[in-house]
């Protein structure tokens, strides 16, 4: 039976008034008690991990927990389908593991540790949600990417899921675990999936500004204001550029084109910059967003190990290796750049604990037989979890590395504006800890060579990374025997110094080439530099303040006036990366200029609102992923193009189709689908129609403004009741396949 446009328009309205107020509340009120409960839930398996830590690992319990309910949902997916069963399996079996775990060991938080890390979580979720009711569309930029990705994910039965923007393909090109952590929640608690899109952006700023919170808590052994920096470092402060764009646009009045927000993520030429804040207040669902709390769970861990003194091994017990197991391996499914860099970290971090085990016992060998046999077997225990996923994993296939050529280095003042305050407390942290000879032995040579060097090979910045690689790297190995904090700043440092140095001379040669063809190198990697020095810098920050800036010994370490002069510095700096996320904030609200709503498909009622009530009627009525028909063109990318499939998770023929080249699609038979479509609509053959359908297994033609502004569509062929039912009808018509011809 097909429905006419009047009562489509009030089945719609009638269904979203009722079901989009007090019923959508509860589930969203659902699924927060889902993410709250998690935090508790996790306490014994995180304390496993976290026995070390000064919180016990509470401020990422919440990450761990949706970790291992993630996990145990896609495994059991593969015996009873990813099913509303499967995740509710997986989230009390986690509960009972935890119940047992619970009776044997009864280990709960300390009331002002649980109130603390629940203030400071809270106060974030509940900030950046409200950022999200004036930001809420999901439109523009790759939202419409994330948004098809989540759809498909949640619409799936099986792993790897359908590819929404290319019928019959499956997403085996692209690591979807970050989308799969999403969706399990929103299978758990019913939230429509355009809310929970925003849920889950809020939900992140909330558990990144937590366990950076947690990481300078527990690097400091419990100082609340050192953890309260190092989350305002990590998750709040920009970069100088947001300073920069503000003097020109508003103090200036020069004429610069883009939003405010924008520049600060284009600093070096040719790349993209992003860091936390801008990610979060750019809203687009990203892997390497969504990672962030997830590579601060893992450091969190690798905190834990570092502290381990006395022992025989780098792993409490066999719980608490699984668990970091998991975890790390968790990384690749989610965002594949983060693993070799926290692999990195992990082998580092087990080479400083068997070297201190060396020093202690003096007996070679068999620290180097625990030292490898570690790395074995993380090795195999953070890969065998995750099987399936590699087995299927295909994705397009990158050229090796390539050399970045000399005019396409980052100059030092880009590396300024982007990492000045953390470098400036990092500097003064690590010269500090020098002692009086080596500080002019060592440090003023050192400076020299690099300034030479820099010159000599045309890397600019090895004048700036190769003092702060040496003196960090020095000072992690000087701090092995005693594995304190220090020397896991320092290790975080030489980190951060050596991967910015690896981008400037090489890059994952992909599918970008030209001027951009190290532009995605730059852009996952420069979020691991901003994490690790934001750490080290807020903890940098606490050792000078602690060892330097009292009142007994500021005469004898520090002059008076350079004291004053550093700490001027100092707030001069963190006011100028404390613009970016004031200003950005406010002009994006503005600009936006959005009723307050969470439904990120609300814009969609003033652009489109024959759109809006298909689509919803679409979400509502049809199960599964059968393939639906909609408008595409070859350059469809960053368009409103593909908005069905987008906003259902209903597999197009074909979708924005630069992405899907880029994604290794095969170039030819991406412009044989656009033909195809644009030959469905506009053919006033019945046969040739059905014959094209059959080939993609069509279910669903889907004719609106969109598809009659870019085609001549010829409707009459899909009148024949033989083969076709028209099963929505207003302004646009929906037409179901009934059966092949």
């Amino acid at each position: 039976m097909s429905e006419t446009k009047e009562w489509a328009s009030m089945k719609v309205c009638a269904l979203h008034a009722g079901r989009g107020t007090m019923l959508e509340y509860l589930h969203i009120i659902l699924w927060f008690i889902l993410i709250e409960t998690l935090g508790f839930i996790t306490i014994p398996l995180t304390k496993s991990a976290g026995n070390r830590l000064a919180d016990g690992g509470y401020s990422v319990a919440r990450v761990s927990g949706i970790i291992l309910v993630t996990y145990f949902s896609w495994i059991f997916s593969y015996i009873m389908g990813f099913s509303l069963t499967a995740v509710l399996t997986a989230f009390l079996f986690l509960c009972l593991i935890s119940i047992i775990l619970y009776r044997k060991k009864r280990f709960f938080p300390d009331r002002k540790i649980l109130i603390m890390n629940e203030l400071v979580f809270l106060s974030g979720f509940f900030f950046f949600l409200i950022v999200r009711m004036y930001l809420p569309e999901i439109y523009r930029h790759e939202k419409f990417m994330d948004f098809a990705f989540l759809n498909a994910v949640i619409r799936t039965t099986s792993f790897p899921p359908p590819d929404p923007w290319f019928a019959g393909g499956l997403m085996d090109f692209y690591y979807y675990f970050g989308y799969l952590s999403v969706a399990v929640f929103g299978k758990l608690s019913a939230v429509n999936p355009s809310i929970l899109f925003n849920l889950a952006v809020a939900l992140t700023f909330a558990l990144s500004l937590n366990a950076f919170f947690g990481l300078g808590y527990n690097l400091t052994h419990g100082k609340i204001k050192y953890g309260a920096l190092t989350a305002v470092f990590g998750t709040l402060l920009g970069n100088l550029q947001g300073l920069i764009e503000f003097v020109s646009r508003y103090i200036c009045h020069e004429q610069v084109s883009g939003e405010y927000y924008w520049s600060s993520s284009r600093v070096i030429p040719f790349t993209i910059n992003e860091f936390p804040y801008f990610s979060f207040i750019h809203g687009d669902l990203h892997s390497h967003m969504l990672a962030i709390p997830f590579q601060l769970l893992v450091l969190s861990f690798l905190l834990n190990m570092y502290f381990r003194k006395n022992e025989n091994s780098i792993f409490e017990n066999r719980l608490a290796f699984l668990i970091f197991s998991i975890s790390l391996g968790f990384l690749f499914p989610f965002n594949s750049w983060d693993f070799p860099v926290y692999f990195s970290l992990t082998f580092l971090v087990i080479f400083s604990f068997y070297c201190g085990n060396y020093i202690q016992n003096r007996n070679l060998f068999v620290s180097f037989t625990k030292f490898f046999s570690s790395i074995i077997i993380i090795s195999i225990f953070s890969f065998l979890p995750y099987l399936p996923f590699y087995l299927d994993f295909n994705p397009p296939a990158a050229e090796g590395f390539d050399f970045v050529l000399p005019e396409f280095r980052t100059e030092v003042d880009k590396f300024l504006i982007l990492f000045g305050l953390f470098l400036f407390l990092v500097f003064s942290f690590l010269i500090t800890r020098l002692d009086s000879r080596r500080k002019t032995g060592f440090f003023v040579p050192l400076t020299g060579v690099s300034a030479l060097l820099s010159k000599a090979w045309a890397v600019p910045l090895l004048i700036i990374l190769f003092p702060l690689l040496t003196l960090s790297l020095f000072l992690f190995l000087k701090d092995i025997p005693k594995r304190s904090a220090a020397g896991f700043a320092s290790l975080l440092t030489a980190a951060a110094a050596f991967i910015a140095l690896l981008c400037e001379l090489i890059f994952l040669d992909d599918p970008i080439s030209g001027e951009y063809a190290r532009m995605n190198t730059v852009f996952k990697f420069y979020m691991h530099l901003w994490i690790f020095l934001s750490i080290a810098a807020s903890y940098s920050y606490y050792e000078l303040n602690f060892r330097y800036m009292n009142k007994s010994e500021n005469r004898k370490l520090l002059k008076e006036a350079v004291k004053i002069m550093w700490a001027a510095l100092l707030v001069l700096l963190a006011i100028s990366c404390a613009v970016f996320p004031a200003v950005s904030t406010f002009t994006r609200i503005e600009d936006m200029n959005a009723t307050p709503s969470l439904d990120g498909m609300e814009y969609m009622k003033e652009l489109d609102r024959g759109d809006y009530n298909a689509i919803r009627w679409i979400q509502e009525n049809i199960e599964g992923s059968p393939v639906i028909l909609e408008a595409s063109r070859y350059d469809s990318s960053y368009s409103y193009t593909c908005r069905v499939s987008a906003n259902t998770g209903l597999p197009a023929v074909i979708g924005w189709a630069g992405h899907e080249r880029f994604w290794g699609r095969d170039r030819a038979e991406v412009r044989e689908r656009i033909e195809d479509v644009s030959l469905i609509y506009s053919t006033g053959s019945e046969e040739k129609a059905l014959e094209l359908m059959n080939k993609y297994n069509v279910s669903y033609v889907y004719a609106g403004r969109l598809e009659r502004q870019i085609y001549h569509v010829r409707p009459k062929k899909f009148e024949n009741e033989t083969y076709f039912e028209p099963v929505y009808e207003g302004s646009v018509t929906i037409y179901k396949l009934k059966k092949d011809p």
